[in-house]
């Protein structure tokens, strides 16, 4: 447990939330729930923050760029569970463990490139194309910062 604490910790401590000792997996698993609704709404204030969307844009873009970000959540659901597995496999992770771990994390990088592609289509729609740039600009910034967060603290496998 103190391992998959201590793996998730960025997905937790991006929203601002800490623990001095590992929760119990309901525990974790309601903070991780706590996370994801302040982190979506810190993305979202963010990128609001940085749009100067008309009455009307904001009308059509806000549905449409919370649709996106409740599909890319169901990846960042996929992506926790493959860092719980990895966290618990961690010191026993056998070649086929090891190239499932990678196959399950190559999948959620493709789904969520090709939502961005999907929304990238619908963004086009209601907002002009700056608009639209900025927008997937601020989104791939705040994709990093969240990336970055989990590269620190998850370890490489070990070397045999």
């Amino acid at each position: 447990m103190q391992k998959i604490a201590s793996l998730l910790a960025p997905l937790i401590l991006c929203a601002g939330i800490a623990s001095a000792e590992p929760a119990p997996d309901a525990s974790l698993d309601q903070d991780l729930q706590i996370a994801r609704s302040l982190t979506e709404a810190n993305r979202q204030a963010t990128v609001a923050a940085n749009m100067k969307l008309t009455e009307a844009e904001s009308k059509a873009f806000w549905p449409l760029y919370r649709e996106y970000r409740t599909e890319q959540a169901k990846q960042s659901d996929r992506l926790i569970e493959l860092i719980k597995t990895y966290a618990k496999e961690y010191d026993t992770l056998s070649d086929d463990q090891a190239k499932e771990l990678t196959r399950t994390y190559l999948d959620i990088d493709k789904k969520r490139l090709g939502l961005k592609e999907k929304y990238l289509k619908k963004f086009e729609k209601v907002l002009p194309a700056a608009k639209v740039a900025r927008a997937m600009q601020a989104e791939q910034k705040l994709d990093a910062i969240q990336a970055f967060g989990i590269a620190r603290t998850v370890p490489l496998i070990p070397a045999r």
